[in-house]
């Protein structure tokens, strides 16, 4: 009986390690038309999970050299999902910007990540931290505006 619950128990845990160290890849990348990556992020089912790391547009654009982009997926209510995007000089790890963005919830990573919109406040910043300027989006339909204060 003892040599059973032993082989039992060996092969329950063999399970347990093989179901938990399986690879589960999320990732999706999102490319541009010249085949370049401009985001990536994990999605699952309907929308990006944790973080969009977002890549420089053009192979050639010398000023998105110098920043990291990114969009921390924040919360997801009904049919859409919020993520702040900060973009941070690369080697000091400055902020430059920050602000809030909306996207369509879809099974499509693509067409989610093609929807976002800008929300709430956008901050810029100066070379020393002080805030630049600070602007207000809203979202009417499938457009953002800026508030006029």
């Amino acid at each position: 009986m003892n040599y059973k619950l032993r082989l039992l128990l060996l092969i329950f845990s063999l399970f347990l390690i093989k179901s938990c160290t399986e690879k589960n890849d999320l990732s999706y990348p999102i490319y541009d038309k010249n085949g370049f990556i401009k985001a990536d992020g994990k999605f699952k089912r309907d929308q990006f999970i944790d973080t969009i790391y977002v890549y420089k547009e053009k192979d050639n654009d010398v000023y998105n050299d110098h920043f990291d982009t990114f969009i921390k997926i924040d919360s997801s209510k009904d049919n859409y999902f919020y993520g702040t995007e900060t973009v941070e000089e690369k080697n000091t790890h400055k902020l430059f910007s920050k602000g809030i963005y909306r996207f369509k919830k879809s099974s499509d990573p693509k067409e989610c990540y093609q929807s976002k919109l800008k929300t709430g406040y956008f901050e810029f910043h100066n070379i020393d931290g002080s805030l630049y300027s600070k602007k207000q989006y809203k979202i009417k339909g499938d457009s953002s505006y800026v508030v006029e204060n």
